[in-house]
């Protein structure tokens, strides 16, 4: 029935500070913003949706209900999943520009890596090699 997520959502009052660090940093793709309200990302066939909590509790939404908390989240974490061959890249990406690389992990069956890191509002971020989780049909 389900065949995949196609969006998370991620909180920060410091919406400028995450998207430049998501697309210039990273390197996900800017969609749109709400100045003060959400940032939009693309990350291959997914979104990245960025809300500031603090805006997004009105209860006078009329397109959507309100996306947000009423206190300061605590941080999530989510996975971008990259190509095996693009591994040494993405962690140059973040060597380059001074992320701090939290773990690495090699997998069970040695063909599969993970590496994470927090972005600034302390979201734990995982770049995983393709093929960990099931594959589409």
């Amino acid at each position: 029935m389900f065949r995949k997520i196609v969006e998370t959502c991620i909180y920060s009052s410091e919406l400028e500070k995450l998207k430049n660090f998501y697309v210039n940093n990273i390197g996900l793709q800017f969609v749109s913003e709400e100045p003060g309200r959400h940032v939009f990302l693309k990350a291959g066939k997914s979104m990245l949706l960025i809300f500031n909590p603090d805006s997004t509790t009105n209860k006078k939404q009329i397109m959507f209900p309100p996306h947000g908390a009423s206190t300061p989240p605590a941080s999530v974490h989510f996975a971008l999943e990259i190509e095996k061959e693009d591994y040494e890249n993405a962690k140059n990406i973040l060597i380059l520009n001074k992320i701090e690389i939290e773990k690495e992990l090699t997998w069970e069956n040695e063909k599969l890596k993970s590496i994470y890191f927090r972005d600034p509002s302390r979201n734990l971020v995982e770049f995983i090699t393709e093929g960990n989780w099931p594959a589409e049909d």
